[in-house]
């Protein structure tokens, strides 16, 4: 079996694994780590990406682009856009219509799209990994998000095959994490219905996934930017905030420095308490030449993460709920995500699901990029290009968010469900609309639903129509990503229409 690669982008860390000769293993970069920090800097000298630029941070925040994942594929007004806008340190301008970094490199102002900075970012992982027992290798398989729309898988492949990535697919990643398993792929017959729940840096998600005869099917899931590992550090370091003000009665909140320095410190110690009971947190000349030094528990950072804790459960619960299972219906959960190596996090879970089976004996940080790594290696088998576009073909594309119709009632305005998220595409719905006994017109109005994000896609108005008649109206979901709406008029066949795109 040839090799291949796989491929996680994170937001906040990125992860590759190759697969040669029956084993997987993740490639470690040129400091040893297994992730590598997302972040591309701009200095006058140079261009520095990972784990180099992380270390400029404080110094270089301006020009230091971190968290491109959350922008790649979308437009410059897209709200996901807008908000990221108000936190970035760096400069983000219009350009066409797109969204650009403005920094200072090399003495000018130059202006970088986030496909360029994802571009940076896959052919620094290419070369790590070519430069370290790969090779010649360029056969990939990369993860996404479930919720990723086609303009952002788009954006994400591109940048990928132009960093020098032959690109098989693009997975999802809780499809990712169950390969990574091997759940359903060694005895077929094998039938499970797993949860995988991520918990990375910016944000969270959990999924249910059921195996069978070798199949995946996504049944359920559900996403939040309110929770990640980075919310943890957050916690922390405002308690060591708090701390230093009380040994020197001194507020360092405004101190944007001040705050990123204690900020990374937070960072280190949350990570040491994974695995110790107690950890030192110190930073020199933290603020104004004053030192802190302060001693963190274990059990005192778990205490001040308790909301953070039960928001995990209410995630999880919410998932269980949207896919009408109890918790006893699980027989796997899959841990991903830098910050489900947090024990309590991990308890947490285990008391949730106590009767099932807990696979984490990959690193959670690893484990999507090793399951890209294993689809890349069955793709890469398949000389035959026969046999690799029948594999191909077998995947069934799914709208990303709910397809639904606004409806006015007396309390205002409601939504009706047309096609839930996650329905495959190629579908028909067909629903009948009676007008009242003076009624003369008709509005349709088609919304596309995204937790409570609410866009209007389209509207059709059909005028001088006959009182009391019906409106049959058709929803078909085409297998390219339209969406064909049409309504007739019953009693004179008169018919509207409308075709819209939507996410997949």
């Amino acid at each position: 079996m040839s090799a291949s690669f796989g491929v996680h982008f994170g937001n906040t860390s990125s992860c590759v694994a190759v697969y040669r000769d029956g084993i997987t293993d993740v490639i470690a970069n040129d400091l040893g780590d297994r992730v590598t920090p997302c972040i591309v800097a701009f200095t006058n000298h140079d261009q520095a990406v990972g784990a180099a630029a992380k270390q400029g941070l404080i110094r270089n925040v301006q020009n230091s682009v971190c968290n491109v994942k959350q922008v790649i594929g979308r437009r410059f007004d897209d709200p996901v856009v807008i908000e990221y806008k108000k936190k970035s340190a760096v400069k983000v301008v219009d350009k066409a219509g797109l969204p650009a970094y403005e920094v200072e490199y090399k003495e000018s102002t130059k202006q970088v799209t986030p496909l360029e900075i994802a571009e940076t970012i896959f052919r620094n992982l290419l070369e790590t990994a070519q430069s370290h027992g790969g090779s010649g290798i360029k056969n990939s398989v990369l993860t996404v998000p479930l919720n990723f729309s086609t303009e952002q898988k788009q954006a994400v492949r591109q940048a990928a095959t132009k960093a020098g990535f032959k690109v098989l697919r693009l997975i999802t990643e809780p499809s990712a994490a169950v390969l990574a398993s091997d759940l359903g792929q060694k005895d077929i017959s094998e039938q499970s219905t797993a949860l995988v729940f991520r918990l990375g840096g910016l944000s969270s998600d959990a999924s249910i996934v059921q195996i069978q005869s070798g199949l995946l099917r996504i049944l359920a899931s559900c996403s939040t930017t309110e929770l990640g590992g980075d919310k943890f550090t957050d916690v922390l370091t405002k308690h060591l905030a708090t701390e230093f003000q009380r040994i020197n009665r001194c507020n360092i909140l405004e101190s944007h420095r001040s705050m990123a320095k204690l900020h990374r410190a937070a960072e280190t110690c949350k990570y040491s308490l994974s695995t110790l009971d107690n950890s030192q947190c110190s930073v020199d000349s933290l603020h104004e030449g004053l030192d802190f030094n302060s001693s963190v528990s274990r059990a005192r950072f778990e205490s001040l993460c308790s909301s953070l804790v039960q928001q995990c459960t209410q995630l999880i619960d919410k998932v269980l709920n949207e896919a009408n299972l109890s918790r006893e219906a699980v027989t796997e959960v899959i841990l991903c995500g830098g910050g489900t190596k947090l024990p309590f996090v991990q308890r947490t879970v285990r008391d949730m699901f106590p009767d099932s089976d807990l696979l984490n004996s990959i690193n959670p940080d690893e484990v999507l990029a090793i399951g890209a790594a294993k689809q890349a290696a069955m793709l890469s088998s398949h000389e035959d290009e026969d046999v690799r576009f029948n594999a191909e073909s077998a995947k069934v594309e799914c709208i990303s968010k709910t397809i639904s119709i606004k409806s006015a009632v007396e309390s205002g305005d409601i939504l009706i469900p047309v096609f839930p998220k996650l329905s495959p595409l190629h579908s028909r719905k067909h629903m009948t609309f009676n007008l009242g006994e003076e009624q003369t017109s008709f509005l349709l109005e088609i919304c596309e639903v995204d937790g409570d994000q609410v866009t209007t896609l389209a509207q059709i108005v059909m005028r001088e129509l006959n009182p009391s008649s019906s409106i049959s109206t058709t929803f078909h979901l085409r297998r390219e990503g339209s969406l064909h709406v049409t309504c007739t008029e019953e009693a004179s066949n008169r018919t509207d229409s409308v075709i819209v795109e939507v996410a997949s």
